[in-house]
């Protein structure tokens, strides 16, 4: 414990007399934040207040986690607080996971009593174990320089003592201090990314590669974090010539303070000045083009496959454009590259994301993992017997890239051997899709050409043969609402 008191000092996390709300879920974690930041009152003089936030998703259980907790805070003597949420309700509303949901709730719910109560820091529980998940996970997602580095210590007014001790030493402190704590079902089912994180590939990384594997990988994260303070340095100056709003007397050039870094503007609108944007090296323009995204509000599910199209984009002629998560739209214009968020009518085309090479992608709706393999018996075998939500298709026959978007004007099929089509609509309609479920089906296509409408039929022309030379396997998990 008294390394965790030398982090709250080195980070100047809690100075006297200053007021604390911690998220106490009733978890291992989150018990012993309570409990250490408890036992460091005795130590530095502060008051300390409990924010327990009911999701509304395990019945029962989520409620005894409420009762749990305020019966710990009765012991410890501290104030406690008790919020609830309708998280799956919300997550469908803003088109997220119920993970993501879950955590943007609370942190607005930690934030609001902060500012009821007048305190001053929110204390949550990331400790060293969630550090190195976090940078897999961004990692596998193509995340840029800033998703590697992780969780920050401190960032606003959220503190993280916990963030350089590991999960064993946690429930390590609570046993020896006879501190009981809460087991949430959820955390152990592999159904959620983060999960199946935690519960299989770090420790497997640990048993057969490395047993300090955690350690290494939150340390690799603090040195990334040093690296970015130091790149957004060199990005502001490049920003105050190569970003700006356009509407707000004539070209308005950022300034360079911390507290604009992630200005967002109404106006929806954010364009980057492409002959200062080629003066600078490419990292930068990389860096440049994350700006412009987040302060359009589009910043979410972005990763490296969407600024590798932009920076493509930028050296495109006029008139080209691309659409992105978060319903941005990136326009190649005279000399700039003009973002803005896009008001999109209720049943117009939806974002469109380019695959273009292997990898994992991601939608509002869809994770979409992309293989390419070369054909052989086996594997032609395995095609045979088909997956719904995983094809293979005969990269040979596609020249151009492959779309993953909704329905357009003139989409058609293949619907047999000798090439004969079908329109799109017609299709659709055979299939007894309800009209106005159409618009919101997500197809994969080449051009006009659907090769896979997901869920019911590939296109004949898409499929793998004996004589096929690349296979391109596509695998489609819908992201939980």
């Amino acid at each position: 414990m008294r390394r965790i008191f030398d982090v709250i000092e080195a980070y100047h996390m809690i100075e006297p007399g200053m007021h604390v709300i911690a998220g106490v879920s009733g978890g291992a974690d989150s018990v012993c934040l309570l409990y250490v930041l408890n036992e460091y009152r005795r130590k530095v003089p502060f008051m300390l207040t409990a924010v327990h936030v009911e999701h509304g998703l395990r019945g029962e259980e989520s409620l005894e986690d409420a009762q749990f907790t305020s019966r710990l805070c009765g012991e410890m003597g501290l104030p406690f607080r008790l919020a609830h949420a309708c998280v799956k309700q919300l997550a469908g509303e803003k088109g997220m996971s119920i993970e993501e949901a879950g955590r943007v709730e609370r942190y607005r719910i930690f934030e609001e009593i902060r500012k009821e109560l007048g305190a001053q820091k929110i204390a949550v529980a990331h400790n060293r174990n969630d550090q190195a998940e976090t940078v897999l996970h961004h990692l596998v997602r193509g995340s840029g320089l800033k998703g590697l580095g992780g969780i920050c210590p401190v960032r606003g007014a959220i503190i993280r003592p916990l963030l350089f001790t590991e999960r064993r030493e946690i429930e390590e402190i609570l046993v020896k201090a006879n501190v009981p704590w809460r087991v949430d079902r959820t955390n152990l089912e592999q159904e959620y990314t983060r999960n199946k994180i935690r519960l299989s590939i770090l420790p497997q990384m640990e048993r057969e590669l490395n047993e300090r594997a955690v350690e290494h990988i939150a340390q690799a994260a603090e040195r990334l974090q040093q690296v970015q303070s130091y790149l957004e340095q060199v990005t502001d100056r490049a920003a105050q010539k190569c970003i700006f709003i356009p509407g707000e007397s004539g070209k308005t050039v950022l300034p360079a303070e911390r507290e604009f870094r992630n200005r967002q503007t109404d106006r929806g609108s954010v364009c980057i000045l492409l002959p200062s944007f080629f003066e600078e090296d490419d990292l930068i323009r990389q860096e440049l083009i994350r700006r412009a995204l987040a302060m359009c509000g589009g910043l979410r599910d972005v990763g490296a496959v969407h600024v590798n199209a932009l920076m493509k984009l930028a050296e495109m002629d006029c008139g080209r454009e691309l659409s992105l998560p978060g319903g941005i739209r990136a326009v190649r214009e005279n000399q700039m590259i003009r973002f803005a968020r896009q008001s999109r009518p209720e049943h117009a085309e939806q974002e469109v994301l380019v695959l273009e090479e292997p990898g994992h992608y991601w939608t509002e709706d869809w994770e979409i993992t992309v293989e390419l393999m070369e054909n052989s018996e086996v594997l032609y075998t395995q095609i045979i017997a088909e997956k719904k939500y995983t094809k293979w298709f005969s990269y040979d026959t596609i020249k151009s890239n492959v779309l993953f978007r909704t329905r357009r004007t003139g989409d058609y099929l293949v619907v047999n051997a000798q090439g004969g089509r079908k329109k799109l609509k017609d299709y659709l309609i055979d299939c007894k899709i309800p009209k106005d479920r159409r618009d919101q089906i997500w197809l994969l296509a080449e051009g006009s050409h659907v090769l896979w409408v997901p869920g019911y039929r590939i296109s004949e022309a898409a499929k793998v043969t004996k004589t096929t030379k690349k296979v391109m396997k596509i695998q489609l998990e819908e992201r939980s609402k």
